[in-house]
Parts: C-alpha cells; sequence; structure tokens
C-alpha cells in the first residue's frame, strides 16, 4: 500500500456489505461485495440504487472488508468497469482475495488481475466478448442473446417487475413467479443454460 497513486486512487462507492452471492456459478458463496456508484445504463427493470455514492480511496476499502471472514470479494454496481479498477485490485490481490467482477461489458477491464468475469449484457455495444458466465436477465417471451459473447457457463435469470417505480426503490422485493417459471421452461428446452434464481430475495436478506 506504499504506492502514492495506490494511496491518492478515488472511487465513487455506493456501498460495502457481506453476503453470500446470490446468483450463478458462485451461487451460496460468502462474499464481500463492493458495489459501485453510477452506471452508464438505466434499465427500467434495474432493481439497485446505485446512483449515489461516497469516494473513498483503497486504504479507506481494505479498511472496510478487512474484519469480513471470506476472502473472495465481489466488484459489481452500478458498473464497475467504468472506473479503472487496476490499483484496487491489484491491492486485493496482494493481500491474497479472490476478486470477481459483475459487469455488462460495455467497458474493457483494463488489466488482467480478475479471477473471475461476470458478463450480464445488455447490448451488442460490447468491449468483453469473453468472460467465465454470462447472466442474461430475461422476461416472459423473450429469448437470451449473447451478443457473440464466449462465456465457460450460460445462466438465465429471471426479469424482476419494477412496477415503474424508481431504480433501486422497493423493485428489489418484487419476484414474479410466472416469469420464473417461463425461465425455467425455457433451460428445459435449451440444457446449454442454467437458471439461476437471486437466493437473497428467496431466504429474505440483503
Amino acid at each position: 500500500m506504499g504506492n502514492s497513486k495506490q494511496q491518492s486512487s478515488l472511487h465513487k462507492i455506493n456501498e460495502i456489505f457481506y453476503s453470500i452471492q446470490a446468483e450463478g456459478y458462485w451461487a451460496g458463496t460468502p462474499a464481500i461485495f463492493i458495489r459501485f456508484a453510477e452506471c452508464n445504463l438505466r434499465c427500467d427493470f434495474c432493481d439497485t440504487e446505485f446512483l449515489s455514492g461516497i469516494e473513498m480511496s483503497i486504504p479507506e476499502i481494505i479498511a472496510n472488508i478487512q474484519d469480513y471472514p471470506s476472502k473472495f470479494v465481489v466488484l459489481t454496481g452500478g458498473e464497475p468497469l467504468m472506473n479503472d479498477t487496476t490499483d484496487l485490485v491489484q491491492v486485493l490481490k496482494d493481500a491474497e482475495y479472490y476478486v470477481a467482477v459483475e459487469t455488462n461489458g460495455m467497458y474493457s477491464a483494463k488489466h488482467d488481475l480478475f479471477d473471475w468475469i461476470t458478463i450480464s449484457p445488455k447490448s451488442d455495444k460490447l468491449k468483453l466478448k469473453k468472460c467465465n458466465e454470462i447472466k442474461v436477465i430475461l422476461g416472459v417471451d423473450e429469448y437470451p442473446d449473447t451478443y457473440g459473447i464466449k462465456a465457460d457457463h450460460k445462466f438465465i435469470s429471471p426479469k424482476n417487475p419494477t412496477h415503474n417505480l424508481p431504480i433501486g426503490t422497493h423493485s428489489a422485493l418484487f419476484f414474479d413467479v410466472h416469469v420464473a417459471q417461463y425461465c425455467y421452461r425455457y433451460v428445459l428446452k435449451h440444457p446449454e443454460w442454467r437458471l439461476t434464481l437471486q437466493t437473497h430475495k428467496v431466504i429474505g436478506v440483503k
């Protein structure tokens, strides 16, 4: 942490919290989430409040996570790759954290330090075209589009209704079983995909 650039690097952070990874390949795994503020998209089905945040230095971020027992860190958002995460990820790796990132794929990573990359694409305007897992948000009568992304694992996640509420407000509480059943039927017909549900919502935790 002696590097002056690392000391001075600031990131706008929405929240830092400890929970389980709720979706995809690592579902059920205890993880530290570092949620970056801001996103280049405003998806009407988004269930995350990512607009607010505070500027944090890398030492401040590390201080906020070091007491958690897990060594699995997930950079999420918002869109974390709107930031140059090189210095932060290098510090995390030096501290022996396993570092994953969740991104929409529209920004390059600027480094090859991530241990795991999840792309949840919303557009064909992609800078990242290869990842460990792709997670497509799917609604009724919709079909998954990989946009040419090469992924080791392919997941479908049911789209939650937002009832026209502002991004991140209460919409996280909604779960539509009919959408989930549609996704269930889709993966039965297309077994190259796997169904993933948001476990934290099912059991009522963050």
